[in-house]
């Protein structure tokens, strides 16, 4: 991540921040650093689940075999307009 840094005003409630505390002081961090790791993990957070992925490779096999039926962008637009 590139040293450019944004200010963001974050309200919790006491219970979070004393939970928050206690976990980071477990890990001998400082809350700050602490919170900025896990939401930096949460939002790298790109697992996969099993289901997902054997719904994207039956799509493939379906391409593959060509039985997907595809639609323009037009259509799309069409059917999904309200």
């Amino acid at each position: 991540m590139s040293g450019d840094k944004k200010r963001k005003e974050l309200n919790l409630d006491r219970d979070t921040i004393a939970i928050l505390s206690i976990q980071a002081e477990k890990e001998g961090r400082n809350l700050k650093n602490y919170m900025e790791d896990i939401l930096k993990d949460k939002a790298n957070c790109s697992e996969l689940n099993d289901e997902y992925k054997l719904m994207i490779d039956k799509k493939l096999q379906n391409h593959k075999i060509g039985e997907l039926d595809y639609i323009s962008e037009e259509e799309f637009r069409k059917q999904t307009s309200r």
